[in-house]
C-alpha cells in the first residue's frame, strides 16, 4: 500500500471544467457508432479508477486493468478490436497512479501511454483490421454523400456540383491509400485524448475523497524520454524494410513520436520567448496562427526543434523566466 499524503498538492480542476468535460464526452459518444462510441466514457472512467486504485494500493491495482482484459473477450469475442482499448488505458492509469508517488516531470509521463502505443502497433497485425479499414471508409464515404447533398442544397448545380463531386471522390481514393496507414496512429491520438480526460476525472475525485491534488505539469517543461528516440529509429527501419506488411505499424512508431517531438518542441519555443520577456498571450497568439496558415510547415519545424532538443538541450542553455 502506498503513501498518499506526501503527494505535492496542486490546482483542482472546477466543477464546471469538470461538467463540461462529461458532456463533450457524452456528445462524442452520441456522434460515434457503437460499440466505438461507449469507448467515449468507458476509456475515461478505466483509467481514473485505476489510476486512483494505483495511487492508493500501489501495484495491487493491476489486478482491474487485468480483469478488464479477462472480461474483453465475454463482451465481443477476442477478435473485437474495439474491446482492448480500455484495458489498455487501464494500464496507463495505474502506470500514472504508481508515477504520482515520484513525481516524475509531465514528458516522462509519457512512458504510461505505451501499453496504448502497443495496441495500436500491434493493430494492423489483427485479422479484423482489414474490416475496420473498411468500416471507417464506409463511414467517410457516407459523410462524403451527406456533404455533397448539402452542397446540392446550397445551389451547387451543373458543372460546379460536379467538379466538387470530383474532388470528393479524388479525395476519398487518396485517403482510402492513406487509411491503413494513419488509421492506428488516430486511435492512439483518440485514446491519448481519452486518457487524458480520465487523469482530470481522477483529479476532481481527489477533491472529493480529501486527498492532495495530482502533480500538473507545464508545457514548458515538457521533455520527451530519450529512449523515444529509438521507438523513432525502429519506425524508421520498419519503414525502409522490404517487408511490406511492417508499413502501417512503422508509420504508427514514427507519427506518434514525431507528434510527442513536436510538443516538445512547442515547449522550447515557448521558453526561448518567455526568456526574452515575450508574454505568454502573445505567445499562444502567435502559435495559434502560425499553424492556421502553415499547419504542415509548423508541424515539421517543431518536430525538428524537438528532436535537436534530445541533444542540444536548448532550456538548460538559457532557461525560461518564471
Amino acid at each position: 500500500m502506498t503513501s498518499i499524503a506526501e503527494a505535492r498538492p496542486a490546482g483542482r480542476p472546477s466543477l464546471l471544467r469538470t461538467a463540461l468535460l462529461l458532456l463533450l464526452l457524452g456528445f462524442g459518444a452520441g456522434q460515434t457508432p457503437l460499440p466505438w462510441g461507449a469507448l467515449w466514457l468507458a476509456i475515461p472512467l478505466a483509467t481514473a479508477v485505476s489510476l486512483l486504485a494505483a495511487w492508493r494500493f500501489g501495484r495491487w491495482a493491476l489486478v482491474f486493468p487485468a480483469a478488464l482484459a479477462a472480461f474483453a473477450p465475454l463482451v465481443g469475442g477476442p477478435d473485437a478490436l474495439w474491446t482492448w482499448w480500455t484495458p489498455g488505458a487501464a494500464l496507463s492509469g495505474v502506470w500514472m497512479g504508481l508515477a504520482e508517488e515520484r513525481g516524475v516531470a509531465p514528458g516522462e509521463r509519457a512512458w504510461t501511454l505505451v501499453p496504448v502505443l502497443v495496441l495500436a502497433a500491434a493493430l494492423p497485425w489483427s485479422v479484423r483490421y482489414h474490416d475496420l479499414v473498411a468500416g471507417v471508409d464506409r463511414e467517410l464515404k457516407l459523410g462524403d454523400a451527406q456533404m455533397i447533398e448539402l452542397f446540392r442544397q446550397l445551389g451547387y448545380t451543373g458543372d460546379r456540383l460536379t467538379a466538387f463531386q470530383h474532388v470528393v471522390h479524388d479525395n476519398a481514393r487518396v485517403r482510402l491509400q492513406a487509411l491503413p496507414h494513419v488509421l492506428p496512429t488516430l486511435l492512439f491520438v483518440w485514446t491519448a485524448v481519452l486518457v487524458g480526460a480520465g487523469r482530470s476525472l481522477a483529479a476532481r475525485a481527489t477533491g472529493m475523497l480529501g486527498w492532495p491534488g495530482l502533480t500538473r505539469g507545464r508545457l514548458l517543461d515538457w521533455r520527451l524520454p530519450d529512449g523515444v528516440l529509438w521507438m523513432f529509429l525502429a519506425g524508421l527501419a520498419l519503414l525502409v524494410s522490404p517487408w511490406a506488411q511492417s508499413a502501417p505499424t512503422a508509420w504508427t512508431l514514427l507519427l506518434n513520436s514525431g507528434l510527442g517531438y513536436c510538443v516538445q518542441g512547442v515547449a522550447v519555443v515557448e521558453s526561448l520567448l518567455l526568456a526574452r520577456g515575450v508574454p505568454s498571450s502573445i505567445i499562444v497568439l502567435t502559435m495559434v496562427f502560425v499553424f492556421t496558415i502553415a499547419m504542415p510547415v509548423f508541424v515539421l519545424t517543431t518536430a525538428a526543434v524537438g528532436l535537436s532538443d534530445v541533444w542540444l538541450d536548448y532550456r538548460r542553455l538559457e532557461p525560461a523566466a518564471e
